[in-house]
Order: structure tokens, then C-alpha cells, then sequence
């Protein structure tokens, strides 16, 4: 078979009017993100393997090796490198940093993902603040209103849970993980055989976390209510509550829920974690979260973090479906001359607006390109003269 007529699974062309909204609206997002006061860094498409040291991310890895034998990957990730930026770069916190680009991740053919995907986000790093958090869901707020995504919705987690559980149980690290696992794919009956296995004072609550979503001041009662006293899991629970009352005090009109349990997709998140839902969006398109020990792993000192990144391809396709994706513009007027007049109309098209340069040998070509196109007209530059056809007539004004 031949692989050059074949694009890799998972990857997909966009098109004219596709490629065009989809290059508009990472434009809006990053003009949104630098009037809020952020700072742009890109990096590269290619890291060394190393700075992706994480379970979750072990099957999607695009690798290869580079003429010295070292292992290099595609970027699965945009956090993990602005925190080695943020370790290595000898620039000081706090910083408020944006960017947009691709990821990389490889998932099993057949299951509909795509495995290139666009990003665009937030980190904020050094701010220790809930203010931190905050920031991210009303940048969210603005970036999800300017682009007409309807009915966006908002639930709450929090990344300490899962520890806090792990702690409580003294799971080891295989034991975190199953947990982990079971709680992601809400798998009940597992979960049960799992608290049969490791029994304790929290049986109950974990058995019930893939049920406690939903309203959050009646799931944080409930949750609170199949405690035991004195587990740092209340605290966990206040925080979210603070958080949630701290969104609806500032964003009283959006949708806001809480899933305690759900699990955050890197394990560097250590606090609040933020998902984003809307109609029509089968899945989650938006995620967030505070991460304040990432820059350990590249050798720094701790630094409180918050980040947010968005799916900008799911929400190309959404308004691509909705039929609010940027028109792909043309140019109204098609200039024509020869090759003896070519610097002349070259003139003309600058000084004009909408209007193309005709790269056709012949009038005629000119004509019939302007009439299938929709131009508005068609103009012919003879030396001083100009003639001006509207398109799909052949008669001169």
C-alpha cells in the first residue's frame, strides 16, 4: 500500500473555510488571554522524552530517536514543559503565561480520537492565591462568551481526594492507580470488590463517589455526612465549597456542578481541578486545575501553579456545526493585465482594497475565473487605461 495517499490515524486536513475559522478563532482566544495580561511562550513540538515522565501519558507517546540515540517525543502535554520552562529558564515568579499549539497523543485506532489536537491555555505561576483559580474560570467565561459557545457549563473537583483516600487506605502506588482507574470509568462493581479489599471507615463515601455529582451544596452535605471525624478529606470538601461560592458570587449566571469523583488526567494536579462541558460537545473541552509541585520534577523548588487548557479543534467543529465559523473571505475585485503591465496592476491592487491579482495569460481565463468565483468585478489594465466587467458580463462599462 501506498502511505503517501494516506494520512496517519488519528489526523485529519482542514480545509479552506475549516483551516481558516480554525486559524481565526486561536487568534481570538490569544487576543482574549494578552488583553488579560499574559505573556505568550512557545515550545517546542519536540522534548526529550524525559520531560513526560508520567504514568498516564505512557501508552500516547509519540517517540523516535534523534542521530545521537536519544529519545525524543511529540508533546502530549503544554504544562509539563512550561514547567520546565518555568524551573530552567531562570525566569522569576509570578508570571501569567499563555499559549496555543499541537499535541501529540497517540490512541488506539478505531475509537474516533484524533491524536493531533490544538490547545490553547493559561498557567499561572507563583500565585498561591484561590484568586489563581478564580482568573482561570473568568478567562474561560470571556473566551467561551466571545466565541458563541452555547450553554457552557462548569463542574468542580479536587485532585486531593484521590490522595487523601490513597493516604487514609495506605495504598501503594499500584493500589492508587486501580483506584484511580476505577473512579474514572465510574466502574461500580469494581469499586465495591476494591473497598472489600481495603476496608475501612470510608467504605461507604467511596463506594458512593462515582454517585456524588451534581448540585454542589447537596453533594458536598451528603459526602460530608458518610465521613468519619478528623479525615482531611473535610478539608478537602470546605475548599471546594469556598471555591464554588467564590465562582457564583463572581459568575452568578453560569452553570456550576461538582463530581467528586472525578480524577484528574495528570497527576501533577494537587488542588481544585475544572472541567468544561456544552451543548452539543459530547465531551469535556476544557480543563484545569492548581498543580503546585510540577517544577520539582525538573529539580526546582516548589512553586504554587494553576493552568487551564482548552480543545480549540472541538470547538472549531461546534461552531463549524452551528454554522458560526469565520467566513472564509475572497477578494471582491480580479485584476488583470499582461506581462508588459504586470508592475502597473501589481500598483493597483495595493492601493485598492479587495482586490486580487489575476495570474491567468488571458482575459478570457480572467472572465470565466471571476464569473465561477463571485467577484464583483473584473478589471483590465492596458497601460493607462483601466476597463472595468462586472463578473459574468462580457460587456465594458
Amino acid at each position: 500500500m501506498k502511505w503517501n495517499l494516506s494520512l496517519p490515524s488519528g489526523t485529519k486536513d482542514k480545509l479552506f473555510r475549516e483551516a481558516n475559522g480554525a486559524y481565526e478563532l486561536e487568534q481570538k482566544v490569544n487576543q482574549i488571554v494578552r488583553k488579560r495580561g499574559y505573556q505568550r511562550v512557545d515550545t517546542p513540538l519536540i522534548e526529550f522524552e524525559d520531560v513526560f515522565q508520567a504514568d498516564e501519558i505512557e501508552g500516547l507517546l509519540y517517540r523516535f530517536f534523534d542521530k545521537q540515540g536519544r529519545l525524543l517525543v511529540l508533546r502530549p502535554d503544554m504544562t509539563m514543559p512550561i514547567g520546565r520552562v518555568a524551573a530552567t529558564a531562570g525566569i522569576q515568579p509570578p508570571l501569567k503565561l499563555s499559549y496555543s499549539g499541537r499535541v501529540f497523543r497517540f490512541n488506539s485506532e478505531m475509537t474516533g480520537e484524533q491524536n493531533e489536537l490544538t490547545q490553547a491555555g493559561i498557567e499561572l505561576i507563583g500565585f498561591s492565591s484561590v484568586k489563581a483559580e478564580l482568573e482561570c474560570i473568568s478567562c474561560a467565561v470571556e473566551i467561551l462568551t466571545e466565541l458563541n459557545i452555547p450553554n457552557f457549563h462548569f463542574e468542580l473537583g479536587h485532585a486531593g481526594l484521590l490522595k487523601e483516600i490513597s493516604t487514609y487506605l495506605q495504598l501503594n502506588a499500584e493500589g492508587k492507580r486501580t483506584l484511580k482507574e476505577l473512579l474514572s470509568n465510574k466502574n461500580l462493581s469494581a469499586l465495591n470488590e476494591f473497598v472489600q479489599q481495603h476496608p475501612s471507615k470510608l467504605d461507604r463515601f467511596i463506594k458512593e463517589l462515582p454517585k456524588l455529582f451534581g448540585d454542589v451544596s447537596v453533594v458536598l452535605a451528603a459526602a460530608e455526612a458518610m465521613l468519619p471525624e478528623e479525615t482531611a478529606i473535610a478539608a478537602v470538601l470546605e475548599e471546594i465549597n469556598k471555591m464554588a461560592q467564590l465562582i457564583t458570587l463572581t459568575h452568578p449566571d453560569i452553570s456550576l456542578t461538582v463530581d467528586l469523583g472525578s480524577v484528574a488526567l495528570m497527576d501533577y494536579y494537587t488542588g481544585i481541578l475544572f472541567n468544561g462541558y456544552a451543548d452539543l460537545i459530547p465531551e469535556i473541552f476544557l480543563r484545569g486545575g492548581r498543580y503546585d509541585h510540577l517544577v520539582e520534577q525538573f529539580g526546582h523548588t516548589r512553586i504554587p501553579a494553576v493552568g487551564l487548557g482548552i480543545n480549540l479543534d472541538t470547538l472549531v467543529a461546534l461552531q463549524y456545526r452551528l454554522g458560526i465559523l469565520a467566513d472564509l473571505e475572497h477578494a471582491k475585485v480580479l485584476v488583470h493585465a499582461s506581462l508588459e503591465d504586470i508592475a502597473i496592476a501589481q500598483k493597483f491592487v495595493c492601493q485598492s482594497e479587495n482586490s486580487e491579482l489575476s495570474l491567468f495569460d488571458t482575459w478570457e481565463e480572467a472572465l470565466a475565473y471571476g464569473e465561477k468565483w463571485a467577484y464583483d468585478e473584473v478589471i483590465l489594465i492596458q497601460g493607462k487605461e483601466i476597463i472595468r466587467v462586472k463578473a459574468g458580463e462580457q460587456n465594458e462599462e
